[in-house]
């Protein structure tokens, strides 16, 4: 009687030792896994980012940029023009869901005055200027720059 309790125990010892194994196998397999597909979603994402600042960086992306502040100020990037300077925003450039890149050009170092672009590709590969706009502050500059030279 002894003897078959001692070999019950050790049975079941047996059996809670295998099921420790298996869900120990099952948790590094699901862990794995779940590593493996966010390494690769990241890596996914990353190499996205990396294609959207390479076309952001271009320099058809920099002629849609200038064609863009001259648009809103026709004497831009000269020492008559209100827009005097820009830098591309790079903690702003997003994909937009639509189609095309999105990104805001900070205007004369002074983040309240931004135009946002949206880097669009034509059907012959070119790049434009799908839709955007200016921060308020930089509109109504450009409306008393526009005035005063009337």
């Amino acid at each position: 009687m002894k003897n078959d309790k001692k070999v019950n125990e050790r049975a079941l010892s047996e059996v809670k030792k295998i099921k420790k194994r298996t869900f120990c196998s099952i948790l590094g397999i699901c862990l794995l896994i779940v590593i493996v597909i966010g390494g690769k979603v990241y890596m996914d994402n990353k190499r996205f980012k990396d294609e959207m600042l390479n076309v952001v960086n271009s320099g058809q992306a920099k002629q849609v940029y200038e064609k863009t502040l001259k648009n809103a100020d026709s004497k831009a990037l000269t020492s008559e023009g209100i827009i005097k300077s820009y830098k591309v925003d790079y903690d702003s450039v997003e994909h937009n869901p639509m189609g095309g890149i999105m990104l805001k050009l900070i205007i004369n170092d002074d983040n309240q005055l931004y135009i946002r672009v949206t880097l669009d590709q034509e059907e012959n590969g070119r790049l434009t200027n799908s839709s955007g706009g200016g921060s308020l502050p930089l509109e109504d500059m450009l409306e008393k720059g526009n005035m005063n030279n009337d």
